[in-house]
């Protein structure tokens, strides 16, 4: 297929929410009837996970193997933001993972496979992952558990046909310059069945991501970088006649236009001049020397119970990869907020973009959304409270676009929710931004995007637009 044939496959397929399987609701139905009784999380201490322990110099908690990932502790010191200094625990997993959508095309619409997947720190326990979403570790047989089903189309050579393979960051607040492989790829042959696995339109999955909860964070990432259109093309309206309201706009933001605030060249020297001006110092501690930190048996935890904690579990999960086995998470008590702001300049959409200085990130300052916040009920009224949150809490005049509670990655993350939202500002509105926020078309997010500038909230959140409405 020829990119301009693969883009108009992914279009089609994002406007069909009839596939294999003939409604959304179809769907719904089939992951709502998952037997989840199959899966037992338990709480437990630190020091009785099963092969992990406590390694001195400097001290950090990790696998006995050495693989999978290891919590670390941090100082961080920058003088970008409102708080110059902190300590912190953060994962270190040093490993490519893969998170890959298998396609295929039925009834002449290109469809992905989609896993109801067990992982356990969701909320909810299933949630729709990827087709592929594991670790060198996990497909190594590390765990000496079954190699990934279907991890054969992304790892051997002529099995599948390419359409997207690019490496993307994780949280840079949570993870130490962590990357994934986000990958698309395309098979003509017949793909062995699987109970746990269901093909869906690419509308499907943009319609379940108005459900809470339901698409997991490794899938939405790699959705995110599926084009809705070229970006160096101006629009098909041949293809989009019958398509109204927000869903056009933002097909038409994906496109070219010469109504964009900014060129190309203008946004990537805003990003460097980002990178050379704001800087951050990141320094190794030992866990129990980290300032406001308490290491226990038990857990880690912050002094002040804000912020996340560490905790142990353990597992058994009959339809994984391994059916046993323990871990520490990353636990959030409190739900977070992301949220982009978007206005209409010269009638196209923009989207209000924000510099984002993370101690895990790998190459300083990444794009993010408009805002992201943890735990946003206790920080809202406080002087830490980021700028422009009022404008999600008590939008006013604005009019909210996009609404749902996410999950993040529940491998790493327990119960870490956040309230993902996009709120259209009146045409006009003027805001009083600093020199780090910048408006940018769906398009030129895009194309940064691809190149790995753009941080996995801001991702994820571009996952969840898109779905073309037809008119009436």
């Amino acid at each position: 297929m020829s990119t301009a044939a693969v883009r108009l496959a992914f279009l089609r397929s994002s406007r069909a929410l009839a596939g294999e399987l003939p409604s959304v609701a179809a769907v719904l139905n089939w992951f709502d009837a998952k037997d989840r009784s199959r899966f037992e999380v338990r709480r437990a201490p630190l020091t009785a996970l099963s092969q992990w322990h406590y390694a001195p110099h400097p001290m950090r908690l990790m696998h006995r193997s050495g693989r999978f990932f290891a919590i670390e502790g941090l100082r961080a010191e920058t003088g970008f933001g409102p708080v110059a200094s902190w300590d912190q625990p953060i994962i270190n997993q040093p490993e490519v993972g893969i998170l890959g959508l298998l396609a295929k095309e039925i009834d002449g619409v290109l469809h992905f496979l989609m896993q109801a997947k067990m992982e356990p720190g969701n909320v909810n326990i299933l949630q729709l992952s990827p087709t592929v979403q594991a670790t060198h570790s996990n497909y190594s047989r590390v765990h000496a558990g079954a190699t990934p089903r279907y991890l054969d189309y992304f790892t051997e050579p002529g099995r599948a046909r390419v359409l997207l393979d690019q490496l993307q960051p994780e949280q840079g607040a949570r993870f130490l310059r962590k990357r994934n492989r986000n990958m698309v790829v395309v098979t003509d042959a017949p793909v062995p069945e699987h109970e746990d696995f269901r093909w869906l339109t690419l509308g499907q999955i943009k319609a379940l991501l108005a459900h809470d909860n339901i698409v997991n964070m490794d899938a939405r990432t790699v959705v995110s970088l599926i084009p809705l259109a070229d970006p160096d093309e101006g629009p098909d309206y041949g293809l989009i006649h019958d398509v109204g309201g927000f869903g056009l706009d933002v097909y038409l933001s994906f496109c070219r236009s010469d109504k964009e605030r900014h060129t190309m060249d203008e946004l990537m020297a805003w990003l460097t001049a980002g990178k050379a001006r704001h800087a951050m110092r990141v320094s190794c501690l030992d866990l129990d020397r980290l300032r406001g930190w308490i290491v226990t048996d038990e857990e880690i935890r912050h002094e002040t119970g804000l912020y996340f904690s560490v905790i142990g579990v353990d597992v058994k999960a009959h339809t994984r990869e391994a059916s046993s086995w323990s871990q520490p998470l990353l636990h959030h008590g409190g739900q977070g907020l992301v949220g982009f702001l978007c206005q209409r300049h010269g009638g196209v959409l923009h989207f209000l973009a924000r510099g984002s200085l993370e101690p895990g990130n790998r190459d300083g300052m990444e794009i993010g959304p408009t805002i992201a916040c943890s735990e946003v009920a206790a920080r809202a009224c406080r002087t830490c409270a980021p700028p422009l949150l009022a404008h999600f809490l008590e939008p006013g005049k604005g009019i909210v676009r996009y609404d749902a509670v996410q999950s993040e990655e529940g491998g790493r993350f327990h119960h870490f929710q956040n309230r993902y939202m996009v709120v259209e500002l009146p045409p006009g509105q003027k805001l009083d931004l600093p020199d780090h926020y910048a408006w940018m078309t769906l398009g030129q997010l895009w194309r940064m995007a691809r190149h790995g500038h753009v941080n996995i909230e801001a991702r994820n959140l571009m996952a969840c637009l898109g779905l073309l409405e037809t008119l009436p």
